[in-house]
């Protein structure tokens, strides 16, 4: 933490305050408008098995968001030619494979292999590693022989009946696509109820947050542009009120009157801030904020009908 001298005492007090308050919240401390955000890694769904579910559930995971991996040990069930969509496609022994997969906390798995031993061997390694969520397919009868061999394995109550077996919520599911639905919604449910703000892979491509200023070693926060030329402004929502397309966090990245990256909901308001954050460059603004008001005359200038007000904070390279 670098802080003013004689202000780090208040710096700190800060820092304090900041880490209590929910994501993508704005307050006031002392002199200072905050915003806040609490990021975490984008989700990555990992399926193990390549049948006929695994051809929807990857779509529906893609679709979703997820860094789409699939698993299997026969080649003609784990290649790219089956699965276009998928960023990764694994083939090799259950046993083994999971030496190729990184260990993270935001890693939800899926195990869907052809048979029993497979899933129970999956489970094995998978309730060992970080996971945010686990989840195996079978009847009742399975999960219960399953959960039998997992105790027999030295693993806990409580790890046993973290797996969601028989997966999926109970909609009636009954072909491969209707149960890769179900499987999506419930791994949908549990992703959010610990909701974790994270960042579009295209606004990352544009963007990176200053964690430090190497030369002088101060705490800068902001973002600068990965851009090859200057010319670049990122326009970050920080509040909204009443009815307006997107929530405080949307950002996107902006040049020469063009959107790089992301969006702040489309319109006439993301119009508007494309062509004020375009303009900053040259006027050699680095940061500014601007309110987009969407009611009453202010919103008729923007040719809206609905109330609301985004306040956009706006950074420059």
């Amino acid at each position: 933490l670098w802080a003013p001298e004689g202000e780090m005492e208040t710096a700190k007090k800060m820092l304090l305050t900041i880490g209590e308050m929910k994501s993508r919240t704005t307050c006031e401390i002392g002199e200072n408008h905050v915003f806040v955000e609490h990021f975490g890694m984008s989700p990555r769904l990992v399926i193990l098995g390549g049948g006929h579910i695994s051809l929807s559930l990857v779509k529906l995971g893609k679709l979703l968001g997820f860094h789409v991996t699939v698993v299997d040990d026969r080649g003609e069930f784990a290649n790219l030619q089956r699965f276009p969509e998928a960023d990764c496609v694994l083939c090799g022994d259950f046993a083994q494979v999971f030496e190729e997969i990184t260990d993270l906390p935001a890693n939800y798995y899926v195990v869907v292999t052809r048979g029993h031993q497979a899933d129970e061997q999956c489970v094995r390694q998978i309730l060992r590693r970080k996971y945010a969520y686990v989840g195996m397919i079978g009847s009742k009868n399975k999960v219960a022989k399953t959960k039998e061999a997992l105790y027999k394995f030295g693993f806990r109550p409580a790890e046993v009946e973290a797996i969601h077996a028989p997966i999926g919520l109970k909609i009636g599911a009954v072909t491969p696509e209707e149960i890769a639905v179900c499987i999506a919604a419930e791994i949908i449910q549990e992703k959010n109820k610990m909701p974790v703000e994270t960042i579009e892979d295209a606004v990352l491509d544009a963007v990176v947050f200053l964690a430090q200023d190497h030369q002088t070693g101060r705490i800068t926060g902001g973002c600068r542009l990965l851009c090859e030329d200057t010319g670049s402004t990122m326009a970050l929502i920080v509040a909204k009120s009443g009815s307006t397309p997107r929530e405080a966090g949307a950002r996107m990245a902006v040049k020469d009157n063009e959107i790089l990256a992301g969006t702040i909901g489309g319109g006439a308001v993301e119009h508007a801030a494309m062509i004020y954050g375009s303009q900053m460059p040259k006027h050699h603004i680095q940061r500014d904020v601007q309110e987009f008001v969407l009611r009453k005359e202010e919103g008729a200038k923007l040719g809206m009908v609905c109330g609301g007000s985004n306040l956009v904070y706006f950074e420059s390279d």
